[in-house]
């Protein structure tokens, strides 16, 4: 049809040359069914059209041209100003000759009709109609993990800065108030700079070390672009995880205005202050946007509530516990002592009756009754089952909906850079432990070379030094203690997801020009859920860890894109 549905076009009347001027200055068309808003419809305002529009036979379109009858009736009434009226027309010349639009009319309409029914009312399913985009910019590693596991993780979008494309220098560090106030603050300054002084001293050593025993081999690549950009990140990898958790990033995020709600009360009750004073700043630049959307945000006593008295009763809990010898020795941690299956269900079994069921429509079985089918299959039938389900699925495609039901759950002992990077799988659900150092570390790829022993020993002795400080830190303040450790100290996290979820994680964290550390991981994850749902895992395209492709085929597909497009 050419409405693009398969219905005559909802405008009820054909719309004069005026008419369609502001309408496609606002949206991108005007005889489709299917449409979008511009960017130059304020979130404010769309999100009072959509109200509008929920409770109206009249199409986004014709209600949106309603405003200007609003703004003539209010203006017959003496309710605004011959000034303050915007008509159509005058809107119209003035898209035409490129003069600055003023919609202050609707704007203050929108505003107090959502004052009136988000606020006063409560009519919170409205915010979800309204986006709050944010730039946070320079703030360290640590609050940023904070930000990201938030209460609701899964319904805001974000985008960190990939550390492979920052410079960090000894002004690269955030040392909030809160530790400059404790009476560690001298010895976590100077162990953040002596890590930051490594990290710089080591760069360039490193690079040569990877040149002159051709780990990196130029022969190889067909550009020196190329080249430099897969040695660089192959030295990054290695030398990144020296930097202090303090370490400064920036992130994009967007919201829902009402997770930001809920996100931004989260964050006031934080025991970080840095944490604290960015949702400050969040709060007062998103109320220049949408000045009735967050006027009643507040700290959530419940939070700090229960925190206190988790706090306590974990206190109490553990008080009697001494500390061990044993835990201030560095122990190497094996990759299957990395990873732990806490539960799993009967993934197979699952995952079969769950396919019937999808497609039983004409049976009208009920689960139950998949199940029972399933129960009578022998493991071939299943495998013939899930063949024909799967395995034309290409390296792009999602894992279809039957694959949503069932859970697996681990818990991984992984470095914190690592972390920061599987911690972007919002649809798997997770706990962490915080930033640490009181598990130890790890070692990043090569360190056992003789031409890297000098790097090594640096980087023992920096490192050793961080967890013991970390270790009398934590002791008297556990929230500041997470600035002091670096990437490469070990922390504890859980993470839960379906099958589908778990195949996606697998097969894009294995893959061969990603980091070594989350690589090794999610092998050994493959590897244990391997011997559980046998079946489901011959579907699941892992990478092993002998392929390696470093960033070769990347960089050398981004520098043909450059080529054409002239770059």
């Amino acid at each position: 049809m050419s409405t693009w549905t398969f219905t005559s076009l909802l405008n009820k009347r054909e719309y004069s040359e005026n008419e369609k001027i502001v309408l496609e200055y606002f949206f991108t068309n005007t005889d489709k069914n299917v449409y979008c808003a511009k960017n130059a419809l304020s979130n404010q305002l769309w999100a009072f059209l959509v109200w509008q529009y929920s409770r109206s036979q009249l199409s986004m379109r014709d209600r949106f041209l309603q405003l200007f009858d609003d703004s003539k009736t209010a203006l017959e009434k003496w309710i605004i100003t011959p000034e303050e009226h915007i008509s159509l027309d005058d809107l119209a010349n003035s898209i035409k000759s490129s003069k600055s639009l003023n919609l202050d009319f609707f704007e203050q309409k929108a505003s107090d009709f959502l004052k009136k029914w988000w606020v006063d009312y409560g009519h919170n399913s409205l915010k979800d109609a309204d986006r709050i985009r944010f730039a946070i910019e320079w703030v360290s590693q640590v609050v940023v993990k904070w930000m990201i596991e938030s209460p609701f993780p899964t319904l805001w979008d974000f985008q960190e800065k990939s550390t492979r494309y920052l410079h960090f220098w000894k002004d690269s560090l955030v040392l909030p108030p809160q530790i400059l106030n404790s009476k560690y603050w001298q010895e976590i300054e100077d162990i953040s700079k002596e890590l930051m002084e490594k990290y710089l001293e080591f760069t360039p050593k490193v690079k040569l070390a990877l040149e002159e025993n051709k780990i990196v081999n130029r022969e190889e690549f067909v550009s020196d672009r190329a080249y430099e950009n897969t040695l660089n990140a192959k030295v990054f990898d290695i030398i990144r995880y020296i930097l202090p958790s303090c370490i400064s990033t920036s992130l994009w995020a967007s919201f829902s205005t009402r997770t930001l709600e809920t996100h931004i009360s989260w964050m006031l009750g934080h025991e970080l202050e840095e944490c604290r004073i960015i949702a400050k700043s969040m709060h007062e630049e998103a109320l220049k946007l949408s000045p009735w959307l967050l006027s009643h945000v507040w700290v959530s006593d419940y939070d700090i509530t229960r925190k206190n008295k988790i706090d306590g009763y974990i206190n109490d809990l553990f008080e009697d516990e001494e500390d061990s010898e044993e835990i201030w020795l560095y122990q190497w941690i094996e990759d299957k002592d990395r990873v732990n299956i806490i539960f799993e269900w009967d993934l197979d079994d699952n995952i079969c009756a769950s396919i019937l069921f999808e497609n039983a429509r004409k049976s009208w079985l009920s689960y139950d009754e998949c199940m029972d089918l399933v129960n009578e299959m022998d493991n071939n039938e299943k495998e013939i089952l899930m063949k024909i389900y799967l395995e034309d699925r290409w390296k792009f495609d999602h894992m279809p909906r039957a694959l949503q039901h069932s859970s697996i759950m681990f818990e991984f002992l992984v470095d914190f850079g690592a972390y920061r990077d599987i911690q972007r799988h919002r649809a798997s659900y997770q706990l962490w432990q915080w930033a640490t150092a009181i598990h130890w570390y790890d070692y990043p790829e090569y360190i056992d070379l003789p031409w890297m022993e000098e790097f090594k020993n640096a980087y023992d002795e920096v490192m050793t030094k961080t967890t013991i400080l970390a270790k009398k830190v934590i002791k008297d303040d556990q929230y500041i203690s997470e600035y002091v450790c670096a990437l490469w100290h070990l922390i504890r996290t859980t993470f839960e997801m379906n099958p589908g979820q778990l195949a996606y994680v697998i097969e894009q964290r294995t893959t061969p020009w990603w980091h070594d550390s989350y690589r090794r991981l999610f092998v050994e994850a493959y590897k244990q859920f391997k011997k559980l749902s046998p079946i489901y895992a011959k579907f699941i395209r892992v990478w092993t860890l002998e392929e390696n492709a470093s960033r070769k085929i990347q960089e050398e597909k981004a520098e043909e894109k450059r080529k054409k497009l002239w770059i």
